[in-house]
């Protein structure tokens, strides 16, 4: 499987293609060979690095609605009155490369060098090719099975708890901020792989921007932020049981085909089908039973930290007996196109459906998410 790096600031196309570096710009020892993607707070571009002889991907700070390139390269706001928010989100994306450059591990992006350049800065990484779990999930079109699943989670579970040792805490785990990259074997299908799970985008750019211009929504993903989170970014209930939260809400959306209901909702009327009755038949019970006990909506009755998730999923388990899907092809897959999966597919259970993007959201809805929130955090405190 070939294909351009999946990050989600790689996903939006960008019609302003004049702020691009053009080919053949140098920056310190890289020379820009192409733009490979673009997302709302950065561009990121395929270069060759001339002192070590590699291609590597160069991530450039660039929020598009903050900031404009002049004739010369330099990056600027694009009025007086966004320069303290493009200078705290550029001050937030050299938090962030400096974090992952502090962190080996092969599930996060490594970060060789980062740099203040033009009035923005840059970041050098690995050059990955993968794609997104929501992507992956949507082209497969049925559940994965539970040692794929399985797989794919023990690598998360183990970064985060190395990330949460140093009391840092991702707050954004999310089926678009997981690349999925695959060991390359001879196998019939892609199931038949080991899924080498990345974790994309700690987004401190974005979430400091958010903060600064007062809004919440992008602070938030329904169906995967917990309750604590809409207290706010300094909230003293935010820990490594929320990142618990999020993955367990990631591992229900892939089970069940749908994530779960908003946190915020769940906190005034949990109507949210459990994982154990969702997924039952098709995986095991302490799996399920590891899931729901992560998306426990109270932080005192969740699983606190990520070892204390890995304790749940290593309990001793055995996996129902796969059904085999009549007339799969030869190529793994159906008939409607779906990848073979070894089980029968299943609808989804009725839950409530995702919230829509924020972006589509109108102002009235927006209002309303912050009436809602600050109603519920009052009865969920009192």
């Amino acid at each position: 499987m070939s294909r351009a790096p999946d990050d989600k600031t790689m996903l939006v196309p960008r019609r302003d293609v004049d702020a691009d570096l053009p080919r053949g710009t140098r920056l310190a020892q890289y020379v820009i060979e192409q733009r490979i993607g673009v997302g709302g707070h950065g561009i990121v571009y395929r270069a060759h690095d001339t002192a070590l002889q590699r291609t590597v991907a160069i991530k450039e700070y660039m929020p598009a609605t903050l900031a404009q390139r002049t004739r010369e390269g330099r990056v600027v706001p694009r009025h007086a009155r966004h320069e303290p928010h493009f200078v705290l989100g550029l001050t937030s994306f050299l938090n962030e490369a400096k974090l992952l450059a502090f962190f080996d591990h092969p599930a996060l992006i490594k970060v060789y060098q980062f740099w203040p350049e033009n009035g923005t800065a840059y970041m050098a990484m690995t050059l990955l090719e993968g794609i997104t779990l929501k992507q992956w999930l949507k082209e497969l079109g049925a559940p994965p099975s539970e040692e794929w699943l399985r797989a794919m989670t023990a690598e998360l579970v183990d970064v985060l708890a190395l990330l949460h040792e140093h009391r840092c805490y991702h707050r954004d785990i999310a089926p678009d901020n997981i690349l999925l990259r695959f060991e390359r074997r001879a196998a019939a299908s892609y199931l038949e792989q080991r899924p080498r799970p990345l974790l994309l985008d700690f987004g401190s750019a974005r979430r400091v921007i958010g903060e600064a211009t007062q809004q919440l929504t992008a602070l938030l993903k329904p169906g995967y932020s917990p309750p604590e989170q809409y207290e706010g970014e300094t909230s003293s209930r935010q820990g490594p049981w929320t990142d618990v939260y999020a993955l367990g809400a990631v591992l229900y959306g892939a089970v069940t085909g749908t994530p779960p209901p908003s946190s915020i909702a769940r906190v005034m009327r949990d109507e949210m089908v459990p994982a154990a009755v969702a997924g039952a038949g098709r995986y095991s019970a302490p799996f399920l039973a590891a899931i729901d006990a992560a998306l426990a909506v109270n932080p005192e009755q969740r699983l606190r930290t990520m070892a204390a998730f890995k304790g749940r999923l290593d309990a001793p388990y055995t996996v129902p007996v796969p059904v085999a899907v009549p007339g799969a092809a030869r190529d793994g897959r159906d008939g409607r196109g779906a990848r073979d999966t070894g089980l029968q597919a299943q609808p989804a259970m009725p839950l409530a459906e995702a919230a829509p993007s924020p972006r589509a959201w109108p102002w009235f809805a927006a209002a309303g998410l912050i009436a809602l929130a600050a109603l519920a955090l009052w009865w969920w405190r009192r």
